[in-house]
């Protein structure tokens, strides 16, 4: 399989990343001026086209456009996430390749169709942002490209996911802002049944507790504790009083008294490190606990690296460096091959 990349944004490069991963030759075209990232954009650079053929070639131009419709014509699927306008100049809806993808900020038509998009301003008309950060205190965003690589996974399994179907389809449109919108879970459904708005509740759930970020003697650890874990946090913690007392005893009383309830816990935790939490409730009680961990810590995770996760890359003046692996791999699990980041050729 051929899969053609191109486009300014990040969305279209991580939906080629999983081309590339699972095995499908991606070519990626850059704009002349784009080919040379600047020290904040070479990382991620380096990790979304790795393993990738990349030419650079002005689209904006006629002759760029001839020479791009010719690659687009030898590949199996074709992926972009150039904004409406450009692609109402390319004429994506004639585009040639067997199957186009468009990966825009709010879609192909409508009125904000030819409005400029990225992911923190997207998780704000999206509402991600209202329902995230402490409460009475400012909204807060996912940081870096998180609407991007979510919409570019969309646009991977929908494509995929039709290029192999009976009846495939020769165009597969993907809004980054209804990918937001389709991550808020209950939020909406909550409002159209009860007229209720979901609020900002930190690192709380909001309608079980504890559900929350606590810390311990060298770092902090993240619980979530619903009513089934309830009797094992106790017992965990060695704290068979909190069963008999009245405040904690049911979860519409846990919630009420949130605040004393995190006092309590707070204070035990601090007689405990991090791998003691993990021991005591993963391995022993069977809790849902994980710890904060630093990037120092995961590089060196003992499960990561049983599991061969880390994709080692080759980069012209730095070694080998280390980068995320897929998320998904085939049975047997094999280990990955050393991949190497290269330039952009002038096409």
């Amino acid at each position: 399989m051929r899969v053609l990349e191109f486009g300014d944004n990040a969305a279209a490069g991580y939906c080629g990343r999983l081309f590339r991963q699972y095995g499908a030759e991606v070519i990626r075209v850059d704009l002349p001026s784009d080919t040379r990232p600047d020290a904040t954009g070479y990382a991620l650079d380096i990790y979304l086209q790795t393993g990738k053929k990349r030419l650079a070639i002005d689209y904006r131009t006629e002759q760029g456009r001839t020479v791009l419709k010719r690659l687009a014509g030898e590949s199996n699927i074709v992926i972009t996430d150039c904004l409406p306008a450009l692609l109402d100049e390319l004429d994506w809806r004639s585009f040639p390749g067997d199957m186009r993808a468009s990966i825009t900020p709010f879609g192909l038509d409508g009125p904000y169709r030819d409005w400029q998009g990225f992911g923190p301003i997207l998780q704000a008309m999206g509402g991600y942002t209202y329902i995230i950060g402490d409460e009475n205190k400012v909204p807060l965003s996912i940081p870096m490209h998180f609407a991007e690589y979510q919409a570019g996974q969309f646009a991977y399994i929908s494509t995929l996911a039709s290029y192999v179907s009976d009846r495939p389809s020769a165009e597969i449109e993907v809004s980054m802002l209804e990918t937001v919108m389709s991550l808020s879970q209950w939020t909406f459904i909550y409002w159209t049944m009860q007229q209720k708005v979901r609020t900002r509740h930190g690192n709380r759930m909001g309608n079980v507790h504890p559900v929350s970020l606590y810390r311990c003697r060298d770092g902090f650890i993240y619980l979530t504790i619903v009513p089934t874990f309830w009797r094992n946090l106790v017992a965990m913690l060695g704290r068979d009083d909190l069963l008999e007392d009245e405040r904690f005893s049911t979860t519409p009383a846990r919630l009420e008294n949130a605040d004393a309830l995190d006092d309590i816990l707070n204070e035990a935790f601090l007689d405990y490190t991090m791998a003691e939490c993990l021991e005591l409730g993963q391995r022993k009680y069977r809790l849902p606990i994980g710890t904060a961990m630093t990037l120092d810590q995961i590089l060196q995770d003992e499960h990561l690296l049983a599991r061969h996760y880390w994709q080692d890359v080759a980069v012209p003046g730095h070694g080998t460096i280390r980068m995320p692996g897929a998320a998904i791999r085939s049975t047997p699990p094999v280990r990955q091959p050393e991949l190497e980041y290269s330039g952009v050729e002038h096409g």
